[in-house]
């Protein structure tokens, strides 16, 4: 019907310029609900530091999601190998560091790390020979991982074997080029003797949120105690039905004797929902009430 009003060349002109209308209209909407947020979003953040995860034992910002470890028994270690630095220790040290340290006190050790922002006090810069707590000699730093410091972020890092503690110690004071000042020939003397005449053990170790898992996991809801137990013959044994049950959820296994079954009962009552009087019972008593109590 169109046709009627203008020419095919007209017509032609007039949809070419719709199409670029319509094509300049989604330009715009492209910009507007893409490309502008992402520039407004990046002009926020271009002067942050870009925050990478720190890959190694410990979990981001997480001291306590370290990798399970089995336990580990060693022997004294010749003084010798770790009072001075040396390459391997300085290796060692900075693995550990990276691992566990760099999270707050930064990469190259001035407190400037993603993690120990807000932090009050703020974390310790390694660089500058200003206010370390207690010190900054070598024994003055071991007493800091072997203590943490009291009122702050710092926590004990006594989990570390000995020789590992030495290592992060002689990679801190490398980060720092001014004097950390002689050690204490007595402190010092002292420190030798525990690494030469004390070997230590490591224990088995596993994350905390392992550990509640595998609460969570162990955890059984106490089945209530069995109604044989108001038999005639056990005279009152039970005097609190809701705790005997926990009682018994909670036992475990025992070997399945009545002996092993008569302790664990009678060591806790009254406080276990069982009556005191158990403790008198007869070993066929005992073996009856274990019979009635025991899950079928």
């Amino acid at each position: 019907m169109i046709e009627q009003y203008v020419s095919p060349a007209e017509f032609k002109r007039l949809m070419s310029a719709l199409l670029a209308v319509i094509g300049f209209i989604c330009i715009a909407m492209f910009f507007a609900f893409l490309i502008v947020p992402g520039l407004r979003y990046q002009a926020h953040t271009s002067d942050e530091t870009t925050v990478m995860p720190v890959q190694g034992e410990n979990g981001w910002l997480d001291q306590t999601d370290y990798l399970p470890s089995k336990k580990q028994v060693i022997p004294p270690i010749d003084p010798k190998t770790v009072m001075s630095p040396n390459p391997e220790l300085l290796a060692r040290g900075k693995s550990i560091f990276d691992q566990t340290c760099a999270t707050c006190h930064g990469a190259t050790g001035l407190g400037d790390g993603a993690g120990g922002k807000g932090l009050t006090p703020h974390p310790r810069n390694f660089t500058a020979n200003a206010e370390w707590k207690n010190g900054t000699r070598i024994e003055d730093i071991f007493k800091t991982l072997e203590e943490g410091i009291k009122g702050s972020a710092m926590n004990s890092f006594s989990y570390l074997s000995k020789k590992d503690r030495m290592a992060l110690i002689h990679y801190v004071t490398s980060l720092g080029a001014f004097d950390h000042g002689q050690s204490d020939p007595k402190a010092r003397a002292a420190l030798e003797n525990l690494f030469a005449s004390v070997g230590e053990e490591i224990p088995n170790r596993i994350p905390v949120r392992e550990a509640i898992d595998n609460l969570v996991h162990e955890y059984r809801v106490p089945k209530a105690v069995n109604q044989c137990i108001n038999s005639p013959q056990f005279g009152g044994a039970v005097i609190d039905s809701s705790r005997a049950a926990q009682t018994l959820a909670l036992m475990g296994p025992n070997d399945g004797t009545d002996a092993s079954f008569a302790r664990d009962v009678a060591l806790g009552a009254p406080n276990n929902g069982f009556a005191v009087k158990v403790d008198s019972y007869s070993t066929s008593r005992w073996n009856q009430l274990r019979l009635c109590l025991s899950p079928h």
